[in-house]
């Protein structure tokens, strides 16, 4: 994939599959949105009447952590010619983490977690003939923004995707959950995480063409030390 559309156009592939899958379990009513920004923080207080307005109802899916993937770390390494100059880039592959967070109040944010965590769950691999069709499935803007590109991005190709991403749920612990949400400075809610692997991005540009040989030298050349040593071995 791209190297500026690969990592967001996975996003947005999450984010479609989670939103088909409640537009299914809410059947003729309005579906809570989902979201792709960091939980909010808690809301301001009336200074009049002392009371916190009640949260909305919705669905966080925020990546917040991008980490190499150990399986293709080391596979692709630099080509570089004897002098060190480098002939072709090598793809950066990525491992993606998510939260997966509930909002609202009441029992709909537990019903809008299970219902994410399992259209997460339901998928587990991204097939290529589905990602094709969240992603090109959205016709771009009049405006031709530059993130029109998004819905372009050849994230079902063998070769800018060589190997399918696959989704899964990470064995987060409440200590650890309490730290990434203490970082992001907003209280606790109901919440999953996952890793989705193995994202490739792939640089478009090519580097120059290493010069080819013109002329080939060969000469004999005598050994400095048995010419020292007068010849003996």
């Amino acid at each position: 994939m791209s190297v500026p559309f690969a990592v967001p156009a996975t996003t947005f592939v999450l984010k479609g599959l989670i939103e088909a899958r409640l537009k299914t379990t809410y059947g003729s009513h309005t579906p809570p949105p989902v979201t792709i920004a960091p939980p909010p923080r808690p809301a301001a207080t009336n200074a009049v009447n002392g009371t916190t307005p009640a949260e909305a109802a919705g669905l966080i899916l925020y990546l917040y952590q991008a980490g190499p993937n150990t399986a293709y770390r080391n596979q692709f390494e630099p080509h570089v010619t004897s002098q060190g100059a480098r002939l072709a880039p090598s793809p950066l592959v990525l491992d993606l983490h998510y939260m997966l967070a509930a909002t609202g109040s009441g029992l709909e944010r537990e019903v809008l977690l299970g219902t994410g965590m399992f259209a997460l769950h339901n998928v587990g691999i991204l097939s290529r003939p589905l990602i094709a069709s969240v992603l090109h499935g959205v016709a771009a803007s009049e405006s031709g923004s530059f993130m029109d590109g998004l819905y372009a991005e050849p994230l079902d190709t063998p070769e800018s995707q060589p190997e399918e991403i696959s989704i899964s749920q990470e064995p987060v612990d409440v200590d650890q959950a309490t730290k990434l949400w203490s970082a992001l400075q907003s209280p606790l809610r109901p919440s999953a995480f996952y890793k989705v692997q193995a994202v490739f991005l792939v640089p478009d540009e090519a580097y120059p063409d290493p010069n080819t040989v013109d002329e080939v030298n060969i000469a004999v050349v005598p050994d400095p030390v048995r010419a020292d040593q007068g010849g003996e071995a």
